[in-house]
């Protein structure tokens, strides 16, 4: 696969951030100044990881810094990294060493594009988190990970969910205008993705509301929730695209290479539009959190703004 102008673009930015990204993603201090999205992602990976019982080889392609593969070699899995961008991985081998597992750094973690990689084995689970909307097509990733996973193995790719510009009301939706009415005839078959049905809506609601009515509580009595702006982190170039799915556009694309979509988990839910969360970024990002739950039923096809999709290989 030649190299192309998004894939350069993509790997020159990385390589820029790769000192910035742990606190701008994970929020280590966590002060929620800003959304820890790569601790939530990776939270979530990991859930439906130990749900679907895999305990075997684990590839994550695009692996940033390590920590996924880190959490999974320290829960005793063979796990493995890839990265194109080699300063990620110099960062994945020191956080490797950090942690003290016991472990070859440079057979875990390997700088190198996704289409030069060469498998030796295959492995029950591939993992693509916060990948696929770098990628100039679907088709670089499925069949990148067609002949590395086994037969009835399972593939996580994350996705930007388009379903939620019917709801953000900002750019996105002003350019996905013309889109609107064929994404309103899909969003209203994407209750059927979901890892829980809609009567499981309620009580999740519930118990999502009585943490978020206990922080506000908190927040009453601790006014440094009101205080503090985002810190400023370098931008996202113009000039990279970044994709957005739905459901059955992901599906489809999957299909082609043998794969069949189990469900969907969404993740990073916005209780308000984004916009009026650069006003009280610390309650805004902690509520956003809280919310999480709701991204197993069918209320995350337009409350979250990204997803995680499981599929297995038949």
């Amino acid at each position: 696969m030649k190299s192309t102008k998004q894939k350069k673009i993509t790997k020159d930015f990385f390589n820029q951030v790769s000192g910035e990204w742990f606190g701008r993603t994970y929020d280590p201090a966590g002060k929620y100044l800003t959304f820890p999205g790569n601790k939530v992602r990776m939270e979530v990976a990991l859930e439906e990881i130990s749900r679907l019982g895999i305990n075997g080889r684990t590839l994550d392609i695009g692996c940033g810094e390590g920590q996924l593969v880190i959490e999974l070699l320290k829960k005793g899995m063979d796990a493995e990294g890839i990265d194109i961008a080699e300063d990620m991985i110099r960062g994945a081998k020191d956080n490797l060493k950090k942690s003290k597992v016991k472990k070859n750094s440079n057979e875990v973690f390997k700088a190198i594009d996704l289409d030069r990689f060469k498998a030796s084995k295959q492995y029950d689970i591939a993992t693509g988190l916060g990948l696929l909307e770098y990628l100039d097509s679907d088709k670089e990733f499925f069949s990148m990970v067609t002949p590395v996973v086994r037969k009835g193995g399972y593939v996580l790719a994350e996705c930007r969910n388009k379903f939620f510009n019917l709801f953000s009301a900002n750019q996105y939706t002003v350019k996905l205008k013309n889109e609107l009415p064929e994404l309103i005839k899909e969003f209203n078959d994407s209750a059927k993705y979901s890892s829980l049905p809609s009567e499981k809506i309620p009580m999740t609601q519930l118990i999502v509301s009585s943490e978020i009515s206990k922080f506000l509580s908190a927040v009453l009595k601790n006014k440094e929730w009101f205080s503090g702006k985002a810190p400023q982190y370098t931008d996202y170039p113009k000039k990279m695209v970044r994709r957005q799915h739905t459901p059955q556009e992901i599906e489809a694309s999957a299909k082609k290479y043998g794969f069949q979509l189990e469900h969907v988990v969404y993740w990073h839910t916005h209780p308000f539009p984004p916009a009026y969360g650069k006003d009280f970024p610390r309650i805004f990002n902690k509520i956003s959190y809280l919310m999480n739950p709701l991204g197993r039923t069918p209320l995350g096809a337009w409350m979250c703004s990204s997803f995680i999709a499981v599929f297995r290989k038949r």
